[in-house]
């Protein structure tokens, strides 16, 4: 299982490669982007059900973000 840490630079990573900021990833996802940054920087983890969110709004598949 991948760390806090390395789910979120995952997370950053896409949203940069698709050129997005914070706050275009909260208006597409519905999180807010105090919430993205901090899931980003490995402060919390988002539950499935928010994964499944930001996955679909980056375009890429869950597992993408969680598998080794």
């Amino acid at each position: 299982m991948i760390s806090k840490v390395e789910l979120g630079r995952r997370i950053r990573d896409a949203r940069l490669q698709k050129g997005m900021t914070l706050k275009q990833l909260d208006q597409l996802s519905g999180f807010s982007a105090t919430h993205i940054s901090e899931i980003e920087r490995g402060k919390t983890s988002p539950t499935i059900g928010a994964l499944v969110r930001v996955a679909a709004a980056l375009g890429r598949e869950p597992s993408y973000f969680i598998e080794e």
